[in-house]
């Protein structure tokens, strides 16, 4: 009886120490980090259509920038992320187009944005099955690209030079440096090794403010405010947790 006792004992131990292994060693964490491109909607640089609602000049409305962040996944589907951006937005006046409205002014800005975001996974990963589970069957029909929305909130630093295109300077009369922006889009992972994958990230800001540009004219309806875009690459890593449930940087 008391073997049977011990048994018991050492059965219940096993399933808990299992299951709080399983807690902290799990890889519910992803570090992010990669590099896109910006295209800045604003005043500046804007058609004369006022029913356009987007416009991409590669010379006249692009930047660069770069990207980090860490997701959590905090439930099947859902994550939360915190996100760091360094870069440029820029928009030029292309006073050679009459399709465009133009006052000869120029907007170049370094920028900082920080948000944190929720994501929903309307994609899931289907797990990877054996050689002996596809073989006679379709590759293409065992293909998937994870996808997921985001939405989230945040906050835009910025220090502008403005001019007009010959030189001139321009004061800042309008600008502020700080908008509160609402950052959403759609993103897509797919699989490199069992603990890295690659990222493609189209995103869209909306900031609270239309003088990112140094200018306030606000004649495009809903985009009275300057709207900016970002199209990322991302490299993903996975991490493990510790004891405390926090991610584990180091590898022992």
């Amino acid at each position: 009886m008391k073997i049977k006792k011990l048994y018991i004992l050492l059965f219940i131990t096993g399933i808990y120490a299992t299951s709080f292994a399983q807690s902290w060693g799990v890889h519910k964490y992803e570090l992010y980090y990669g590099l896109g491109g910006t295209n800045l909607m604003s005043d500046v640089g804007s058609p004369n259509d006022p029913s356009k609602l987007a416009w991409v000049r590669i010379f006249n409305t692009v930047g660069a920038y770069g990207n980090a962040g860490l997701r959590y996944n905090i439930k099947p589907k859902q994550y939360v992320s915190a996100n760091l951006a360094l870069g440029q937005l820029y928009a030029e006046d292309p006073v050679e187009d009459p399709d465009f409205y133009t006052l000869g002014r120029k907007a170049n800005s370094f920028f900082t944005e920080i948000t944190l975001r929720y994501e929903y996974q309307i994609i899931k990963e289907k797990k990877k099955r054996t050689v002996y589970k596809i073989l006679g069957e379709n590759r293409l029909k065992n293909f998937n690209i994870p996808t997921y929305l985001f939405i989230g909130a945040g906050g835009l630093l910025s220090v502008g030079k403005y001019s007009q295109i010959d030189g001139a300077y321009v004061p800042s009369v309008n600008y502020f440096n700080f908008a509160p922006v609402i950052p959403y889009g759609i993103g897509f992972k797919t699989r490199l090794t069992n603990l890295s994958y690659l990222n493609v990230e189209v995103g869209l800001r909306f900031p609270l403010s239309d003088k990112l540009d140094n200018l306030a004219q606000g004649t495009h309806g809903l985009l009275s405010s300057d709207q900016y875009q970002f199209v990322t690459v991302n490299y993903i890593k996975k991490l493990k947790s510790n004891k405390k449930g926090l991610p584990r940087l180091k590898r022992r």
